[in-house]
């Protein structure tokens, strides 16, 4: 490939890490605010939900125009699909933050319940999963996917039990079922974050290697 195309490359691979910060700072004041009871933090992950989408668009149109371009093959071809996989997977973590953002809203206008210590657990570990699959992705570290798969596997007995909790919870409180019901929602949408994460990990494996592995179990997943 020319030298042009390998800096276009180069250059869309920097926007897709600077698109991952963004999402991440989406999802951390998302959960912060959720964590604080925090209105304008959360009002703010609302507002910035249409960057997020505008700069999803422009990543995605910049992917396109070097495929019909160029026409790349190979470890060339492979760079530019994982970076429109990854680009439509941060652009749904970003939904997710804005989904939680809401219910923080909705949940500022209800008696206060506290927040489980399972939520704040699951909160803490979505975002280190997004983090450490960004990592694999800006350092072409495919060594580190492992441990994002390992910690969705922990993610999901974790949405299994706080679902169990909340409907307990609901049972012996029926006045706060409101809040519950929209406990359950954001855990949803913390498991559903660990998801994409995982996917990002998964992509970085067809980057490094060619291997597809988002139908396995991961065992092959570094």
């Amino acid at each position: 490939m020319t030298l042009h195309f390998l800096r276009e490359v180069d250059r869309l691979i920097d926007s897709l890490a600077s698109f991952g910060e963004e999402v991440e700072d989406q999802l951390c004041l998302s959960i912060d605010s959720l964590l604080e009871g925090n209105v304008l933090g959360a009002t703010r992950v609302i507002n910035n939900d249409v960057d997020v989408d505008q700069t999803e668009v422009e990543i995605e149109e910049e992917c396109l125009k070097l495929l019909a371009l160029h026409q790349p093959l190979a470890s060339d071809l492979r760079q530019i699909i994982s970076v429109l996989k990854i680009n439509c997977d941060l652009e749904r973590v970003g939904d997710h933050a804005t989904n939680i953002a809401e219910r923080v809203l909705d949940l500022d206008k209800l008696p206060t319940v506290d927040i489980p210590a399972d939520i704040v657990t699951m909160s803490k570990q979505a975002r280190l999963m997004l983090r450490i699959s960004l990592l694999s992705f800006v350092e072409s570290d495919q060594t580190l996917t492992q441990g994002v798969f390992d910690m969705d596997k922990e993610l999901d007995e974790l949405q299994k039990r706080l679902f169990k909790q909340q409907l307990d919870a609901i049972q012996q409180v029926p006045a706060e079922a409101e809040q519950r019901i929209l406990l359950l929602s954001i855990c949803k949408q913390l498991e559903r974050i660990g998801d994409l994460a995982a996917n990002i990990a998964e992509d970085v494996v067809y980057l490094m290697s060619g291997e597809i592995i988002r139908h396995s179990e991961h065992e092959s997943g570094c």
